[in-house]
């Protein structure tokens, strides 16, 4: 199961590395050019079918257009139109910082999990939460990581892409939100059946 929880873990990372990625840095060059690879789908633990139909937004080249993109998506300067926090979704008063997030923080210290960021940065932002689940993969800890899925994760992700869609029903990240739906949903159903490896 390590091996496969593995694999899991190399996805996650690179969904979490183009979320946390500004294009125009030299670090985004192979999340671009993963994307760009025509048979990178046959990697993905999913229907082919729903993978392949994103390929044509992933394989996004024009490096600019995407740089507009991510400040638009994650930066500002106006409001977010697809804030990328769970708090945000899961507060009755949409706040970063809200009770699932002091929630989430405990379960990140029962797990030991340090977050290490450039700048403060709450825990549920997209991307740290599938640097989390990475983290949780490689170390082989399948309940802890179905834990952060079914409890702190699958609980809002639903509705950031739905905004998402909605905001922005083209492009890269509106994809890439779609990927990462995709492949929580089953890497959940897969843990949820004992069995990470049987998809790969």
């Amino acid at each position: 199961m390590k091996a496969d929880l593995a694999h899991w873990a190399q996805l996650l990372n690179l969904l979490a590395s183009a979320y946390r990625t500004a294009p125009q840095s030299d670090a985004f060059t192979p999340i671009g050019e993963f994307f760009q690879t025509p048979d990178w789908p046959e990697l993905w633990p999913a229907q082919r079918a729903d993978i392949v139909a994103l390929q044509p937004e992933l394989a996004q080249r024009d490096r600019a257009l995407l740089q507009q993109q991510w400040q638009w998506q994650f930066v500002g300067p106006a409001s977010l139109p697809a804030p990328p926090w769970g708090s945000v979704w899961l507060d009755p008063e949409h706040v970063l910082q809200g009770d699932s997030t002091l929630r989430l923080r405990d379960f990140l210290n029962q797990q030991r999990i340090t977050l290490n960021t450039d700048h403060p940065e709450p825990a549920d932002h997209i991307g740290l939460m599938l640097f989390q689940a990475s983290w949780l993969a490689m170390a082989n800890q399948p309940r802890a990581l179905l834990e952060l899925l079914s409890q702190h994760f699958l609980t809002w992700l639903p509705l950031y892409q739905q905004a998402l869609n909605n905001a922005h029903p083209q492009g890269f990240y509106r994809a890439l939100g779609e990927l990462t739906l995709i492949t929580l949903r089953q890497l959940h159903q897969a843990l949820n059946d004992g069995q990470p490896e049987r998809i790969l």
